[in-house]
């Protein structure tokens, strides 16, 4: 019995991370011979004439709200709200003139022909869903266009299409996959898109599973079924739309294949850089513990001015001081810490546009034909800019970094391994403002020293010590007796050494002492050398 458990577990662990066969929950498509059949051209089936002419005031009632729709349109973009809504009317009054045809003859239904049927079933489906929002209505109406015996092929297979999507937008999702299923087996040729939504539709169906394993198994046909879009996409050199790089995503983070997102996050961040993106593929560098790549990503969020939070900023620059590079390390401080969240010109998308006359409509030629002219719209994206700039997101915002003891001190320390002597110690001059202990000015202290500036360095290390509280104590006494060794005040810095001497760390002792030593000679020298100067002169 308990080997039976044994098993039974594992066969359950594997099951949870089992990566799905290639072909697994791949729809089957239409044959050779129904695709030879669905582009064989046949004698087009005709209405009947009453009908027909019915049709036509429907078809005509539609053309007048798409034109009414598209000036709407326009008028929107032209920020005209008012003129934009009092289209509405107008285009309501022209769905009503086609929709009083349809019900005009749908008393009638009975005794019309199997495809005069299919026709009216069709367009009454399209004013269902494109403009009474009826989808229960829609789906009755796409139904008996799929159930007609003279039902065109094409418009056949188009149904089982948008049946789909409609039972899927009501979360039916198994009839969804039903349709979808049928239309796979008789579409003439398929496109990622369509492998896309049968695969959001088995993702959406795996909440639905009662079983772990039938949830599982839903979620293996979802990845195979996008993963398949991806491949044809690739293979027709056709864009991989950014909710697709989504749905791909999350059926691989349900799968737990974290390695494999990897590819497809730099690919995403290629086409589409947006902040949620960088901080998800951050998760899985630091996941998998690939801290280099994660540092390479902070900086290409950076360079592309995506970086918005405290932590961001400080954690970027604090990796590329340790990977030896001070001088970004401490020009993402800077950035923070004068800027906000903003927004710059990045693009310029031009497209030909229709354009509306003085009234409000559109634009038209002599022969009848909208006048279309370019039209260029700016693009805009993510920037670090001043506070209080126009382009800022919010004009009150101050920098994310405000120059507190923490963010001054990451920024002080860059600049010091930098060798941007100057800049540091005007950051450490604020630090000893708002700091308790000697740190900033030994700190300061020793900067002065590097610089020449001797009598700055001694003033400095000085206020350090005398404020105290400090780590090392012993190595800013040592710098401090150099100084004075290097401003001949050997007196001076002999009482330094000897303090310095005293020192726990054995270190700082042996230096010291050797120190000392090398005092009391070099202030024999001078003193020496001094002596022969005066008896010279």
């Amino acid at each position: 019995m308990r080997i039976l458990f044994l098993i039974f577990l594992t066969l359950s662990f594997n099951i949870s991370t089992q990566v799905p066969e290639p072909d697994y929950g791949l729809p089957e498509l239409a044959s050779e011979e129904r695709i030879k059949e669905l582009n064989t051209k046949k004698r087009a089936k005709v209405m009947t004439q009453s009908v027909a002419r019915t049709m036509q005031k429907v078809i005509d009632a539609l053309d007048e709200a798409g034109v009414l729709e598209q000036e709407k349109e326009l008028l929107k973009k032209a920020k005209k709200e008012k003129e934009a809504n009092a289209k509405d009317p107008e285009i309501d009054s022209a769905i009503a003139k086609g929709q009083k045809e349809l019900d005009a003859l749908r008393p009638r239904l009975a005794s019309l022909k199997s495809y005069d049927r299919s026709m009216f079933y069709y367009y009454q489906s399209y004013y269902n869903l494109a403009y009474q929002n009826k989808i229960k209505d829609a789906i009755s109406n796409y139904l008996n266009v799929v159930k007609e015996e003279d039902t065109a092929e094409k418009l056949r297979v188009e149904a089982y299409y948008v049946l789909s999507q409609l039972y899927l937008s009501e979360a039916d999702f198994n009839s969804g996959v039903e349709y979808l299923l049928k239309w796979f087996q008789n579409a003439p040729e398929v496109k990622p898109d369509a492998y896309v939504l049968l695969g959001q539709a088995y993702y959406l169906l795996a909440d639905q599973e009662k079983s772990k394993s039938r949830a599982l198994a839903s979620k293996q046909k979802a990845f195979n079924n996008v993963q398949e879009a991806k491949r044809i996409a690739d293979e027709k050199q056709l864009r991989f739309r950014e909710n697709w790089y989504s749905l791909l995503i999350a059926a691989m983070s349900e799968l737990e294949l974290k390695e494999e997102q990897i590819p497809l996050y730099e690919e995403i961040l290629e086409l589409y850089p947006k902040k949620k993106y960088f901080v998800n593929l951050a998760g899985l560098y630091s996941d998998l513990d690939r801290p280099v790549d994660y540092t390479s990503l902070l900086k290409t969020a950076y360079t592309k001015q995506l970086l918005d939070k405290k932590s961001e900023f400080q954690s970027l620059s604090q990796m590329l001081l340790a990977a030896g590079n001070p001088y970004w390390a401490s020009e993402v401080m800077l950035m923070g810490m004068t800027t906000v969240p903003g927004l710059r010109v990045v693009d310029q998308e031009c497209v030909l546009s229709k354009v509306l006359d003085e009234d409000g409509n559109l634009k038209i030629d002599r022969d009848g034909v909208a006048i279309e002219e370019q039209v260029c719209t700016d693009i805009y994206g993510p920037a670090f800019v001043k506070a209080g700039s126009s382009m800022a997101l919010d004009q009150e915002a101050t920098p994310v970094l405000v120059e507190d003891k923490q963010n001054l001190t990451i920024l002080a320390e860059g600049l010091r391994a930098a060798k941007e002597r100057q800049a540091a110690i005007d950051v450490f001059k604020k630090l000893v403002k708002i700091t308790k202990n000697g740190e900033a000015y030994i700190a300061m202290g020793n900067l002065y020293y590097q610089e020449d500036e001797i009598d700055n360095a001694i003033d400095a290390i000085n206020k350090g010590l005398k404020i105290g509280d400090l780590k090392n104590p012993g190595f800013a006494q040592l710098t401090l007796g150099q100084a004075l060794f290097e401003m001949q005040r050997f007196n001076e810095a002999r009482e330094v050494f000897n303090k310095a001497s005293k020192s726990k760390k054995d270190t700082v002792k042996k230096s010291a002492r050797a120190w000392l030593k090398y005092t009391d000679n070099e202030q024999e020298r001078v003193r020496n050398l001094n002596l022969r100067k005066e008896s010279i002169s």
